[in-house]
């Protein structure tokens, strides 16, 4: 073999080397839950994403419990993740998750929920005061006087405590007219449906007035509040919102159970957490709009999406235009 063959062969063989290299980098993806129906959506893209770019994902779910996240976090690390992406349980004990990472040389990527306290290194998210505020603008605008309860999501997490301020500030002005009574202002543990309609059955017994709007922080917990509505033959009488556009919902709004939703394209959150871990992950330049949050020790680089109305009018140019859900999932759905 002359001279010119053997270097060829060589940066063949280079080359081939450090493609594989580049194919098998590997992400962690570190969930709260799968319980909830939008972040198994989440994960479809998310995984989808870091495969077209040449990466692995290795999937793990906390189920609700922020020390099992903390020992998931290391089982990802022992089996060689370069980059965690997290979805935290818990805002203020994760920042355990991320000293424990950069002991090990991971860097660690917040996905739609803030880690407090901590040296985070990166995050990202929708802007969550604004979901708050679409909703009780959008109820608002249809009834500018009435009574509300506001059905928040669990307060361990900080996206229902930003959710609701988002909702506060837009109700503050009516609230301290006195066009707006505020009924009741609950934080529903875990974002449970159940618990939701629970409450909602003891506030509709016991509050012995009418109620005007319902604002409710996700689409789950409408569900429950459907339920109660439903069962004391007040639904479609109520104005009722939601976030998430889960098929269930959407049929609720074209049926007339439910005012509105709030999307948050999440297709394009994956793939912005994907795109940012696999640059990571290949020591790649890193050229993004980044805001910057702070978490209570640094200002974290922050990207930060849009979220948007959804109602009767344009379900079909949002959710059914972006593939998230299809007319035929909206109809299958049953409530």
């Amino acid at each position: 073999m002359n001279t010119t063959k053997i270097l060829v062969l060589s940066i063949l063989i280079t080359l081939s080397a450090c493609s594989t290299h580049n194919s098998n980098v590997k992400i962690g993806f570190l969930a709260d839950t799968f319980e909830i129906a939008r972040w198994q959506k989440d994960r479809q893209y998310f995984e989808e994403k870091v495969e077209e770019l040449g990466g692995s994902v290795i999937v793990k779910s906390a189920n609700g419990d922020d020390a099992q996240q903390l020992k998931l976090a290391q089982e990802l690390i022992d089996q060689g993740v370069k980059v965690l992406v997290v979805v935290a349980t818990n805002a203020n004990s994760a920042a355990a998750i991320v000293r424990l990472a950069h002991k090990n040389n991971v860097k660690v990527i917040a996905y739609a929920r803030l880690i407090k306290n901590c040296d985070l290194d990166y995050f990202i998210t929708f802007n969550v005061e604004k979901i708050g505020t679409l909703q009780a603008d959008y109820v608002k605008s249809l009834k500018p006087r009435g009574t509300y309860v506001l059905i928040n999501g669990d307060k361990a997490d900080i996206n229902a405590q930003i959710e609701h301020s988002g909702v506060i500030k837009s109700l503050q002005t009516q609230i301290k007219s006195g066009d707006i009574k505020l009924l009741y202002d609950a934080f529903i543990e875990g974002w449970a449906p159940d618990n939701a309609e629970h409450l909602m059955k003891k506030i509709i017994e016991f509050g012995n007035e009418p109620i005007d709007a319902i604002i409710v922080g996700n689409d789950g917990m409408a569900t429950g509040v459907y339920e109660a509505l439903s069962e004391y033959g007040l639904s479609g009488e109520v104005l009722l919102t939601g976030l998430d556009a889960e098929p269930i919902a959407l049929k609720r709004i074209l049926n007339g159970d439910q005012t509105m939703t709030v999307y948050m394209s999440i297709k394009k959150l994956a793939y912005a957490n994907a795109e940012l871990a696999v640059k990571i992950a290949k020591n790649q330049k890193i050229k993004m709009d980044f805001k910057f949050t702070d978490n209570g020790r640094v200002k974290v680089p922050t990207i930060v999406l849009e979220p948007q109305i959804v109602d009767k009018s344009n379900i079909e140019t949002t959710v059914i235009a972006e593939n998230y859900v299809t007319m035929k999932d909206i109809d299958e759905s049953s409530y």
